[in-house]
């Protein structure tokens, strides 16, 4: 209706129409300036974070074999940010900064069956975390007060550590147990072998090989001797160790067996524990958050300025079509 209109004449129409135009501006910007003057002021603040790297205590810390420790002061890779970012969304790491901070209501959030919904919906306005070019991530907050953006920046950083412990907490937990029952189990098994032998040396078996090669040799001495009451005493001992050798060899096998299992095992508890009771951080802060006076938003003049633009573009297409469609009318 208005493509054949060319841009002479238009700027022709604006001349003529100036006073509707600057009426135009005025409503606008009056109305404008006082809902921005309603909107609550917000403030920004801004924490930068390094991932750390991914892997557990006792293999960065108490690992013998110390050659192939990773270093536990390196920062991580893409990988690692891209986990730490992970994190740092996660829906119960919003609830838990919620709860701490009560941002329900600050943030002023409905309290029905739909709160959480409306919780994500104001977090997605208010918190902004990116990876920047360094491989490092941004965690910008706004708030209604300065001290208030700096405190959930903050807690999102902090937090993040937390939900990491809980989610990893579970599965070394089952670890710890499932070897702690094994080391345990080797403990018992290696005191009833060890009060079995002490039975057993106590009948007189202190060790079969040896005794069974040291009576032997003696018991050829007391016969080429033929000394009586030394082969009969050598008899008798020899009976013993005919009767319960076979058995004291079986248990001393078995707590050999056991015993070179225990420094294994123990070194598996060992870790299993470290990694139960010690967590390391898995992110670097770089730059914690502060409160800054400065307000963030609204940008007045840049809404004021955007409305009195589009109101006026809104007003010349509504003069040009009621324009044309007189003049069709004259027709």
């Amino acid at each position: 209706m208005v493509e054949n209109i060319s841009g002479t004449e238009v700027i022709r129409k604006i001349v003529k129409w100036k006073k509707t135009f600057l009426w135009v501006s005025v409503v606008s910007v009056v109305l404008t300036s006082v809902v921005t003057l309603l909107m609550p002021k917000q403030y920004k603040s801004t924490a930068i974070l390094f991932a750390a790297r991914q892997f557990s205590v006792s293999k960065l810390v108490i690992e013998a074999n110390a050659g192939n420790q990773e270093d536990y002061m390196q920062i991580g890779d893409e990988d690692d940010c891209e986990k730490l970012i992970q994190l740092l969304t996660s829906d119960a790491l919003k609830i838990k900064v919620a709860d701490h901070l009560n941002l329900w209501k600050r943030w002023k959030i409905k309290d029905t069956t739909f709160s959480y919904h409306y919780l994500r919906l104001k977090w997605e306005d208010q918190v902004k975390i990116k990876r920047t070019e360094f491989n490092s991530v941004k965690v910008e907050v706004h708030d209604y007060t300065a001290n208030g953006a700096a405190q959930v920046a903050n807690a999102i950083s902090d937090f993040c550590d937390t939900i990491r412990r809980d989610m990893t907490k579970a599965v070394a937990a089952k670890v710890l147990g499932i070897v702690e029952e094994e080391y345990n189990n080797t403990l018992l098994r290696m005191k009833e072998l060890e009060d079995s032998l002490q039975t057993l040396r106590n009948l007189g078996v202190l060790h079969y090989k040896e005794q069974v090669k040291a009576y032997s040799k003696s018991y050829a001495k007391a016969l080429e001797k033929n000394d009586g009451p030394a082969m009969k005493r050598l008899e008798a001992k020899l009976d013993t160790l005919k009767k319960y050798g076979g058995a004291y060899q079986n248990i001393k096998d078995n707590l050999d067996k056991y015993g070179a299992k225990y420094p294994d095992i123990k070194m598996k508890y060992d870790e299993a524990l470290v990694n139960y009771n010690t967590f390391l951080p898995s992110r670097f802060v770089v730059e914690k958050a502060l409160p800054n006076e400065y307000k963030a938003k609204p940008k007045r003049m840049i809404i004021v300025l955007i409305s009195l633009v589009a109101c006026n573009l809104i007003a010349l297409f509504a003069l040009l079509i009621k324009d044309k469609l007189k003049s069709e009318k004259l027709v």
